[in-house]
């Protein structure tokens, strides 16, 4: 084998184990005890990926990633710890580490990590449909996560649900990467060399919308030049994702469940039904069981399509990812504009914790995109981050710092800003819902409503 791999701990189990996982990735394995002979053997011999435990003996494991990272710049570097905290991984993360990994690592979690690494360093080329095997625990190098905690449980339904054919429901707040996972169901999936095609049906008029989906054929109306296939046709083989569901109008909801049903539809200006072999991956932001009650959703297009549902986590409920996150942002910046970020300080990690982000990941992408522009090159500090996210941060009160101030601060502002915080996660966590939003802060719904109607936010 060509590739090396170098597994530094202390513990002659776990070297096995991860001797023995590394491997799969056709990779040759020398290990070390300690870390200062993980070091000897790093300055002594090219290797292609370098893992970590965090306590050694002699330097630990921070040490060394610092020292690795010194010697060989472009090394993908994974940690690995018995505790893998916040803290930690941002520290490990400014050393140079490229991926935390908390212990026992599943084998599956950890070749799809290392994959990623090494691709990111370019040190292994990988396939753009690398098929998971069943039960495997990663979405793919698109989708950024440690895998823990909810991320670890969709990872381990997708896992399952990729392999059959059946409807997917996704609900998930705007910028929580429910496209990213639909393509990740798809790739892992028997269809996954037929195409993938993206309909965001929130963006299209409703009066395109048909000739969008079904096609349409020459003369169906003005501007209608020559035949065109629309996307259900295109996703012959294949799966249609369609985004934004919730957004489609009751009359186009009677023509969407007839071709759910049939898995037949007439083109616009069409006399000839067009049959299409698809898989539908639907999304949404909102409440689809409220629009249901409220009259605002087909109950039987809901239960065509809600076969299998699964919840997709808001940024503020994974919050073990956002180091890596803001770390891959950081890079990506730096590659599409010819940055120089280094990475960031903790405070400055500190600071993105403690922000709700209503935006979700893609959010937390612009902002990270912004503040690297404006910066250039160095290290990114607390001072760098725009006046609204240290705004919610200071009024919730969780950054640490003295929020009375020198010159003291207006009281009942304060408590405003902060109730309208409360008010706003309540509201984001319920999508919207009113009733449990209320529930959620112990209100009454009439109290709730009034609240919002008095500072502006309904």
């Amino acid at each position: 084998m060509s590739s090396r791999a170098l597994v530094v701990d202390d513990d002659t189990a776990v070297r096995t184990v991860l001797r023995r996982s590394i491997r799969k990735l056709n990779l040759d394995v020398h290990e070390a005890g300690t870390g200062d002979e993980g070091l000897r053997l790093l300055e002594g011999g090219d290797y292609n990926l370098l893992l970590s435990d965090y306590m050694l003996p002699g330097i630990d494991g921070l040490e060394l990633i610092s020292r690795a990272r010194e010697i060989k710049p472009d090394l993908p570097i994974i940690l690995i710890t018995g505790y893998a905290t916040v803290d930690r991984a941002v520290k490990a993360m400014t050393v140079g580490a490229d991926h935390v990994l908390e212990k026992p690592v599943e084998i599956p979690v950890l070749c799809e990590v290392a994959r990623s690494v090494m691709v990111k360093r370019g040190s292994q080329k990988k396939s753009q449909h690398e098929v998971m095997e069943p039960g495997g625990k990663s979405l793919g190098s698109r989708f950024i996560s440690n895998y823990q905690g909810k991320m670890k449980e969709l990872a381990n339904i997708l896992g399952r649900v990729a392999s059959t054919d059946c409807t997917v429901m996704l609900q998930g707040e705007s910028g929580t990467g429910k496209e990213l996972v639909a393509r990740a169901i798809h790739d892992r999936s028997p269809r996954s060399k037929g195409p993938f095609i993206p309909v965001n049906c929130g963006a299209i008029p409703e009066t395109l919308l048909e000739s969008e989906l079904f096609g349409h054929t020459r003369g169906a109306f003005s501007g209608a030049v020559r035949d065109r296939p629309g996307r259900f046709a295109l996703a012959d083989g294949g799966t249609i994702f369609l985004d934004e569901i919730g957004e489609m109008s009751p009359i186009f909801q009677v023509k969407l469940l007839r071709v759910l049903q049939e898995k037949c539809f007439e083109p616009v200006g069409g006399r000839k039904p067009v049959h299409s072999d698809f898989r539908v991956i639907a999304a949404t932001h909102r409440d689809l069981s409220s629009m249901v009650e409220e009259g605002t959703f087909r109950e039987d297009l809901y239960y065509r399509l809600n076969v299998m549902e699964i919840a997709l986590p808001p940024l503020r409920d994974r919050p073990e990812d956002l180091p890596l996150l803001v770390h891959h942002f950081i890079e990506r910046s730096n590659q599409r504009h010819g940055l120089k970020i280094d990475g960031c300080d903790a405070a400055f990690m500190k600071a993105l914790q403690h922000f709700s982000w209503p935006g979700n990941v893609r959010e937390l992408e612009n902002v990270i995109e912004r503040i690297c522009i404006l910066k250039g090159e160095g290290n990114l500090t607390r001072d760098d981050l725009p006046p609204k996210l240290l705004g919610q941060a200071a009024n919730i009160g969780m950054t640490g710092g003295d929020i009375l101030g020198e010159d003291g601060t207006d009281f009942y502002k304060v408590v405003e800003q902060f109730e309208n915080n409360l008010i706003m996660q309540a509201l984001q966590r319920t999508k919207g819902n009113k009733n449990r939003a209320a529930s959620m802060l112990s209100l009454n719904r009439t109290t709730l409503v009034e609240k919002m109607k008095k500072r502006g936010l309904m």
